[in-house]
Formats: structure tokens, sequence, C-alpha cells
């Protein structure tokens, strides 16, 4: 199916952007940062802006609420090499959304028509990349679970975010002192559940629970403890502060552009039981609390939503004036 990537009506379909946009590589399969990446680029610039080849069904979302329908969402539908000729010229730069390797095939197939152009590959996996690519073309790399010390150039540090459109950021009572609700991925996650079941406090250990019931707990905790997983980055420690409860997170060391600080947006712990102190001292600080609750919130809504993520990619790539985003 060769039709309706971009617009609502076969005319618009058929007319070529006059705006710069991006070509988006996509995997079909789910991908959290490639998803998190292609949906912010979808919010500060459009989707028909954004050129996604071959195909995204964002119905597959893992962390969607309530998936849009086909007529809503222009990504849903396959697209050929001969819209990406018609479309070149409109297209500014590229974003290898995954390096995956479905996706790194992708790009070959079509890299011909925009070798000129400025490429993005992002490395959104769990374990760390030993070896980039080199069989295939970018300008500028950018990976999950970065190190102090293992940047380069044209290499940056990319993190999960808060996607909004698939949160439930409802102002309601807090009345969960603390909570934990995290899958059994990594030994420390089950220490720490073990801690903070016998101190009394809210915890889900590898429960069956859908995304309304966490965000439903996030929205009534006061504290929420992120750990690391299978990662050190994943989604619980952007979306703990979105929903306005206070971040009580294991001290990461990889690089977070524009992170919490400690003491004042967040707080940090180093090992479990300097997690159930820090606990006690800010249950004994209610109003110390409640402020580094808001400061984080605040935070996470002006720099660490989807849109601030694409937005952060395309600075680093130099598009922000090209595509008409300052200012």
């Amino acid at each position: 199916m060769d039709s309706a990537n971009h617009g609502a009506s076969s005319a618009s379909e058929e007319a070529t952007s006059v705006e710069p946009g991006i070509l988006f590589i996509t995997s079909p399969e789910i991908d959290l940062m490639q998803d998190i990446i292609h949906e912010g680029l979808d919010e500060i610039l459009g989707a028909d802006r954004v050129y996604c080849y071959p195909y995204k069904d964002y119905s597959q979302f893992q962390y969607n609420l309530a998936p849009p329908s086909p007529q809503k969402n222009p990504h849903r539908y396959p697209v050929v090499r001969r819209r990406l000729e018609e479309w070149r010229e409109s297209i500014v730069a590229v974003v290898v959304g995954s390096i995956r390797l479905d996706a790194l095939e992708t790009w070959q197939t079509v890299s011909d028509l925009f070798a000129d152009r400025p490429t993005a590959l992002i490395n959104g996996q769990w374990s760390p990349i030993l070896e980039w690519p080199t069989n295939v073309g970018y300008t500028h790399r950018f990976s999950k679970d970065l190190l102090p010390g293992d940047e380069a150039p044209g290499l940056y540090p990319l993190t999960y975010a808060a996607p909004p459109r698939a949160m439930l950021p409802a102002e309601m009572e807090r009345d969960i002192r603390v909570s934990f609700v995290v899958r059994d991925t990594h030994p420390l996650r089950s220490e720490c559940a073990g801690l903070l079941a016998e101190a009394g406090f809210l915890v889900f250990l590898d429960a069956d629970m859908s995304r309304e019931q966490f965000c439903w707990i996030l929205n009534r905790s006061r504290v929420a403890v992120s750990v690391r997983g299978a990662a050190w980055d994943s989604l619980r420690y952007w979306e703990i502060p979105y929903h306005g409860a206070l971040l009580l997170s294991q001290r990461l060391p990889i690089v977070v552009p524009d992170n919490f600080v400690d003491g004042e947006s967040a707080v940090f712990f180093d090992d479990p039981a300097d997690m159930m102190e820090k606990i006690g001292q800010l249950l004994a600080d209610e109003d110390r609390l409640a402020a580094i609750a808001v400061a984080g919130r605040r935070l996470s809504r002006e720099k660490h939503t989807a849109a601030a993520r694409a937005r952060y990619l395309l600075d680093r790539m130099g598009l922000l004036p090209i595509l008409g985003l300052v200012g």
C-alpha cells in the first residue's frame, strides 16, 4: 500500500511537502527509544514532516494506553521507495531510529538517495555497543547508557523520557507514602523490594499490572523508587517525576543531559540501606518532600518529554534553524 502516509485526503497525499522534513527509518519491532524519538519528532514538526519509512504500527507501542486509530495516525501505512524519491528534496536529514538489523538493512536500501544528508544512528538497546556498524552511513551517533569517558566526537548520550501521550498525570490525593512497582530484572530490585515491603510500603514485584494501574499508583504516591533493571536507564526513572511523585532513585553512573539534581528535583541513594535512610528523612519533612517533587515534575515537563528528546537530537545535529525550530 503506497498511500496515506501524509495528510488526510488523497490530494494532500500526492502533494510534495514544501517544508523541510526528516526521514525516519524504522524497525517494526517494539523499540522504546525509537518510538519515543519518533513520537517527539511528530510533536515538534508535525507528522507530515516526518517521513516514516517503511512502516510503523504505533498500536504496538509497549507503553500505549489508548492506541490511535489508523485514520488519525499517518505513520501506520507502508511506504515504497518511489515515494522517497518524490519527497527527496524536502528531506534535509535522516534519523535511523534503531540499530536493529531490520532498520539497518532498510537504511541500506535507500541510503543512496540521501548520502549527502546528515544522518543520526540511534542505539536504544539494553546492552552497550562494542562496535558500531560499519556497513551503513551516518554522521551522528546517539546512545543509551553512555558512560562518562565513552563520549567521542559525534557520539552523544540519549536517554528515555516520559511520553506524555501515553501517560495519565492526574491530580489525586497522594495517600501512598512510598511505592515500588517493577519487573524483577536485576538483583538490586528484589533486594530493595524486600526492604520496602518489610517496612510496610507498597511493593509490586513482577505483578501483572496494566499501565493504567501503574499510572494510577504513581499519581497517588508521594515517593516512588527507581532502581536499574536490565540497563541503567529505564522508563520508570522518567515516569515517576512526570506524575508528580518524588523520584527516589539509585544513583546512575551514565551521562544524563539536564539530569535531576540530588536534593533539589530528585533524591539519589547509593545502596539499599541508604535508600531506607533517605525515605525516613523525606517522610519526616513533608515540606521538603513536596518541594522536591514539584521541582522534579517541572523539570520533567520542560526537559524530559518525547518532544524534548527529539529537539535535543536535532539540536546536536545542527538542524533546529533549518527546520524552523529556533526562536
